[in-house]
């Protein structure tokens, strides 16, 4: 999904009202976790997570180092190889732990970051989430790359590694290499189009339409990955990507878009964060009103 793009104000530092697709789905869940906060628990507000998305997210980090220690948030569900599910994990305790140091010494926590750190840990996480619940990561991009890079060295511009341009054996091959990563109905530019047009659909909507419905028992004995598959599982089987693919937006993608995939991609992140709060299993739930 996006988290820098040029319909947002204040992009450079993700905190405008109009955000990306990253930040106000992280805004949105946010939101929807303060509704089982009790009164005195801390977790980052939705500035500071949002404040590591954009340039500071793992979009950024693919943007200054590309191939270098950089998140691939791909999976397939059917061939599920547990890679993504990695990131989460770790995400997830270190989140917990930074969680955890700031419950039992607050004062001694701020003073050494731990708050920060709590805050990065959240936005990554709930980045990753996101990126593994949106149908164009549902697509073997690893596979894609290395068959159309006969050279896998990246492209360089006065030393600078470029990512997204298909180097081939020759000129010719190169060319035809791109325009089948970038031309009309190509790898890259389908995934970026569909991308879009969710980023639109969220842009658009106002938060009650995206904030999904949580009831107090789905949070007691919570198991986050359970929670995870089953929302992989309920978004790949409508199977939005390849239809998308094949006759590009349409009316019923946009009412699954802004009915289905986002608040369940919402509900995902909250639960993610939920499970990382201390001794969250055991948890008096906060009714909701």
């Amino acid at each position: 999904m996006y988290s820098n793009v040029g319909l947002l104000r204040y992009a450079k530092g993700s905190g405008g009202k109009l955000v990306g697709t990253h930040q106000k789905l992280d805004k949105a869940a946010r939101r929807t976790l303060s509704n089982f906060l009790k009164r005195k628990a801390f977790f980052p507000n939705a500035k500071e997570i949002v404040h590591f998305e954009g340039n500071r997210g793992p979009d950024g980090l693919k943007r200054k180092s590309p191939g270098v220690d950089e998140p691939m948030h791909f999976i397939l569900p059917d061939q599920d190889d547990g890679k993504l599910w990695q990131y989460i994990e770790n995400h997830s305790a270190n989140l917990k732990k930074a969680l955890q140091e700031i419950e039992d010494n607050p004062a001694k926590a701020y003073d050494e970051g731990t708050d920060v750190r709590a805050a990065f840990e959240a936005a990554w996480l709930a980045h990753a989430i996101t990126d593994g619940l949106t149908p164009a990561h549902h697509f073997p991009y690893e596979e894609a790359v290395s068959e159309l890079m006969s050279d896998k060295e990246y492209f360089t511009i006065f030393g600078q590694p470029i990512k997204g341009i298909m180097r081939g054996d020759s000129l010719t091959q190169s060319a035809v290499n791109n325009w089948r990563y970038w031309g009309h109905n190509g790898f890259m530019s389908k995934h970026i189009a569909f991308e879009y047009g969710v980023a639109l659909i969220v842009t658009a909507e106002g938060w009650d339409a995206i904030q999904p419905e949580i009831a107090p028992e789905d949070l007691v004995d919570l198991d986050f990955k359970t929670e995870f598959y089953k929302s992989l599982h309920k978004i790949h089987s409508l199977d939005m990507y390849t239809r998308f693919r094949q006759d590009g937006w349409t009316p019923t993608l946009g009412k699954e878009s802004k009915n289905i995939l986002i608040p369940e991609i919402v509900r995902a992140i909250t639960l993610g964060w939920y499970a990382c709060l201390p001794n969250s299993s055991k948890r008096t739930i906060k009714k909701v009103k």
